[in-house]
């Protein structure tokens, strides 16, 4: 699901607001500099607070969220993996933000028999949910997010399938043969 152009268009994306934020930033402090070194106060008192909204307005709604997405995208790369096997069940239509990413809550009815040492997996879940008073026969559900722009082309609710995620993040999804 994630390819190599997903970084270079979001690190496109980040070079681009840079090259925007910098000139504006850059003539903002020049007319300010201006403005204290000529003592035109009425100008250095309108340029001061402008520069700063402008600063800030730039950095926390430009760069930041796209630094934050590359940073995501960086750690699905590199991070942890791990495979969920299993049933969808159902699939959030309300998107929500999670480290860096607006993504879909997927709800996935865990097979545990497609585990690799899935008999001591099962047995452990097994004295957890009787420690916990469930029945033997309650199924297993995770929770794990599916990025809003890469849900196209995803399987629908009821498919079996096997989830490579990064965190609770899905970096691919492969559809299991019945």
């Amino acid at each position: 699901m994630y390819t190599e152009q997903d970084m270079a268009v979001i690190n496109g994306k980040i070079r681009k607001n840079w090259l925007v934020l910098a000139p504006i930033l850059a003539a903002l402090l020049a007319a300010y500099v201006y403005a204290l070194h000529a003592g035109i106060h009425w100008l250095a008192m309108v340029m001061g607070p402008l520069l700063f909204v402008a600063a800030c307005y730039g950095l926390l709604a430009y760069l930041v969220p796209n630094t934050r997405y590359r940073s995501f995208l960086e750690s699905l790369e590199d991070g942890l993996s791990r495979d969920v096997c299993g049933t969808i069940v159902e699939i959030s239509d309300r998107a929500e933000p999670q480290d860096g990413a607006m993504v879909l809550p997927v709800r996935v009815k865990l097979d545990p028999d497609a585990e690799g040492g899935a008999e001591e997996k099962h047995t452990s879940a097994l004295a957890e949910r009787l420690r916990l008073g469930q029945d033997e026969d309650t199924d297993d559900e995770r929770i794990v997010y599916l990025n809003v722009s890469k849900r196209s082309g995803f399987p629908a609710p009821g498919t079996a399938v096997l989830l490579h995620c990064c965190g609770r993040h899905i970096k691919a999804v492969e559809i299991k043969d019945a």
